[in-house]
């Protein structure tokens, strides 16, 4: 069974206590970092949004981030079908190009 960790992370300077499991307070904390950088960012652009705009102007903002890494997967693994259905046809021709050089 998996122990359940409480690990202090800070978003836009408020400490939170979050549990995760046990091994992934690194990932939780690299999580976190990439939240403030994000808000760091939009902060550059306007120190007078509102905190809760903020926060979900940053979410907006990951989560269009998973959805084009998403995307760019799903693309990946089409152009990979693709290639492979490409090799595979070839070989199949090069059969029968043998076959009828043979004829």
């Amino acid at each position: 069974m998996s122990e359940i960790v409480t690990v202090k992370i800070e978003i836009n300077g408020v400490v939170y206590p979050v549990s995760c499991m046990a091994g992934e307070e690194d990932r939780l904390i690299e999580s976190s970092k990439e939240v403030n950088k994000v808000i760091a960012s939009l902060s550059n652009v306007s120190e007078t949004v509102g905190e809760s705009r903020l926060l979900a102007m940053t979410s907006l903002i990951l989560a269009d981030k998973s959805i084009a890494q998403q995307y760019n997967s799903d693309h990946d693994n089409v152009i990979n079908e693709l290639i492979n259905w490409l090799e595979k046809a070839t070989q199949r021709m090069n059969k029968v190009a043998k076959l009828l050089e043979n004829k």
